[in-house]
């Protein structure tokens, strides 16, 4: 990432539709050869951050910079940044030499400089071949390469991609994650992604903004906001989680003893400070839970009450004194079946505490 230059920053950003806001304040920094990603669930925002971004959206509040130069009221078709949206919007009566090469036939260049782009890209997305093909003779992910081409051919600062892989298939989808993420890196161009799958997220980004209701919940490296989320809200969102209510029974230098329930108590190391008889919530990775069918020290019993298997693991369901089932993912080979009474333990050091 170019010694981290920043490419775009969004300065105190909102939206107002109907007086109701729905971005509220944003403020975020995006670095020239970044793969961004705004992650989020339907109506939290990530969409409005993207258009208001790409100039499709007016901004209520706030400006937009791109490298450098206020863009808060520049036109959409002004500021140099290429949108693929989520139907792709190839146009179907154009081959896919053409469709590459519009924008700069709109340009009005030489046709013999169009022809050397056109080509040059189409073998980048690996797509040589198909020049001649109409968008109703590509598969999906074909399209999706050539929505790719015609816009990087355009050599924008900055692309934006809204849930542009969401139609594809399971296998083709994880396919294209990598696919884009090596066009992203060889190019060099920033990726401003906009998605709600936590898979794309994770797999793809140099950074992930979680979006909540307008505003940005954590803006991390993937493995920080999947290992450290900072609030209930990402922790839930990314992942599968265990969120269990704890009740702060002791506090001492920097390690805190928390109940679960009556007589199960967990110490966890902390750089937070937390009160006497605070009530918090921990945050438990499935992965990080032992399981055992023989009984484990500090261990607590329970009961399985469903197993399902994904291949690679099996996730557990077991009944504990708690106010739900905990769920475990496990590689063991151990056959864990409903009623099975087995014994689970957490593993202090991956525990994360947090108040909201």
């Amino acid at each position: 990432m170019d010694d981290k230059k920043v490419l775009v920053r969004l300065e105190n950003i909102s939206k107002n539709f109907n007086n109701v806001k729905v971005i509220k304040d944003v403020s975020l920094d995006i670095y020239k050869g970044e793969f961004l990603t705004l992650l989020g669930p339907s109506g939290c925002g990530k969409t409005t951050i993207l258009r208001m971004i790409s100039g499709l959206d007016d901004v209520t509040k706030g400006k937009v910079f791109i490298d450098g130069v206020d863009v808060t009221e520049v036109d959409a078709t002004k500021r140099e940044v290429n949108t693929i949206f989520q139907n792709l919007a190839l146009f179907p009566k154009m081959t896919v030499k053409e469709n590459v090469g519009f924008g700069l036939k709109m340009k009005k260049l030489d046709k013999n400089i169009i022809d050397k782009r056109v080509k040059e890209v189409i073998k980048l997305v690996k797509m040589e071949g198909y020049e001649d093909r109409f968008p109703s003779e590509l598969s999906g992910g074909q399209q999706q390469r050539i929505a790719i081409a015609r816009s990087i051919i355009m050599n924008p600062k900055v692309l934006l991609l809204d849930e542009s892989l969401c139609s594809l298939d399971l296998k083709l989808k994880k396919s294209m994650q990598i696919e884009l993420k090596r066009l992203q890196k060889k190019l060099g161009i920033t990726f401003i992604y906009v998605t709600h799958a936590q898979d794309e997220a994770l797999s793809m980004s140099d950074r992930i903004a979680v979006i909540n209701n307008g505003k940005i919940e954590q803006l991390d490296t993937p493995e920080n906001i999947y290992k450290n989320p900072k609030t209930v809200f990402v922790a839930d969102f990314i992942g599968e989680a265990n969120i269990l209510d704890g009740k702060v029974v002791n506090v001492n230098d920097g390690v805190i003893k928390v109940s679960l329930f009556e007589g199960y108590v967990i110490e966890i190391e902390t750089d937070e400070k937390y009160e006497k008889n605070e009530q918090i919530k921990l945050i438990i990775r499935p992965e990080n839970i032992k399981i055992s069918k023989k009984e484990l020290i500090n261990g607590i019993e329970g009961v399985v009450t469903e197993t399902t298997y994904n291949g690679d693991s099996t996730k557990i369901l077991v009944d504990v004194p708690l106010k739900e089932d905990i769920k475990v993912s496990t590689t063991d080979d151990d056959k864990y079946n409903s009623s099975t009474k087995v014994y689970i333990k957490f593993d202090s050091k991956l525990i994360v505490p947090l108040r909201k």
